[in-house]
C-alpha cells in the first residue's frame, strides 16, 4: 500500500451527509437549501437530451485519448468567444477530461517530483482534491487563507520567500467556491510575476466560470488575464 494514503482526510461530503441525517426535518413551512455538493437542481433541458440521443447512435468505439477533434475545435471556438482571446490551438492547447477532479489530480502527479521537497500552494478554503493530489504526489501543502478585508481574496506577499523557493504548483479557484471571490487583473499580474520569479505553474480551477449575475460583467478568466498582460503563450498556466 502507498504509505501516503494515511495522510489523506475523509471526503467532506460524506461527513456532511451524516450530519444532515442527524439534523431532523425542517419545519413544514420552510424549504431547506442544500449548501453541500454543487449539482444541478433542474431537469436537463429537452434540446440537450435530444442532442445526446441523436449522437448516441454513432458512439460505439473508444474515443481518441486526446479527445474527439470536433470536440476540441468546439472548445477552442468557445474559449475564443467567451474570453475574447485568440483562438487556442486545439491540437496543442486543449485536452478534454471527464471532470476537473481527475484532471487536477493527474496533472499534479505529472508536475511534482516526489523527491524534490516540493511545496504546492492552495487557497483556503479549498477543494479537497488540491490537498489529496498534493499529498499523493509527495509534496507538502501550504495554505494561503482568504481574507475578508480583501473581499475574500489573498495576500500573496504573506507567503515567505523560503516557501516560494520550494513551490512548484499553485492552485487557484476563480470564481471561488465557497467565497465567490473573483481574481482581478492586478491579482493575476501579481501571481504571474511570482510564477516567473520562482518558476512554478499555476493551475486555475475555473469550474464556476459560468455562474454570474451580470452578462455584461462576466468573471475574468486566467487565459483572458494572461492575454491582456501580453502572455498569450500561456506560459506557466494550466486551466481546468
Amino acid at each position: 500500500m502507498n504509505p501516503r494514503l494515511g495522510a489523506l482526510h475523509p471526503y467532506p461530503f460524506e461527513k456532511l451527509r451524516q450530519l444532515l441525517s442527524q439534523a431532523g426535518s425542517p419545519p413544514p413551512n420552510l424549504v431547506p437549501i442544500n449548501l453541500s455538493i454543487g449539482e444541478p437542481k433542474h431537469a436537463t433541458p429537452p434540446f440537450i437530451v435530444q442532442a445526446m440521443q441523436n449522437a448516441m447512435s454513432g458512439l460505439s468505439t473508444y474515443p481518441p485519448t486526446r479527445g474527439d477533434p470536433a470536440l476540441r475545435n468546439a472548445i477552442a471556438d468557445w474559449l475564443a468567444l467567451r474570453y475574447g482571446i485568440d483562438r487556442p490551438d486545439p491540437e496543442t492547447q486543449i485536452l478534454p477530461a471527464l471532470g476537473s477532479r481527475e484532471a487536477l489530480f493527474a496533472f499534479t502527479q505529472a508536475v511534482i517530483d516526489p523527491d524534490a521537497n516540493s511545496i504546492v500552494i492552495s487557497p483556503n478554503p479549498f477543494y479537497q482534491i488540491y490537498e489529496g493530489a498534493t499529498l499523493l504526489a509527495g509534496a507538502e501543502p501550504w495554505l494561503v487563507n482568504s481574507r475578508s478585508d480583501l473581499d475574500f481574496g489573498y495576500d500573496w506577499s504573506s507567503v515567505p520567500a523560503e516557501i516560494w523557493s520550494r513551490t512548484r504548483l499553485v492552485f487557484v479557484c476563480s470564481p471561488n467556491n465557497p467565497t465567490g471571490n473573483v481574481m482581478s487583473l492586478d491579482d493575476w499580474r501579481t501571481l504571474f510575476t511570482l510564477a516567473d520569479r520562482h518558476n512554478f505553474i499555476i493551475a486555475s480551477d475555473e469550474c464556476y466560470s459560468e455562474i454570474y449575475f451580470d452578462e455584461l460583467n462576466r468573471p475574468l478568466g486566467a487565459m483572458q488575464a494572461a492575454a491582456q498582460l501580453g502572455r498569450s503563450d500561456y506560459d506557466k498556466l494550466m486551466c481546468f
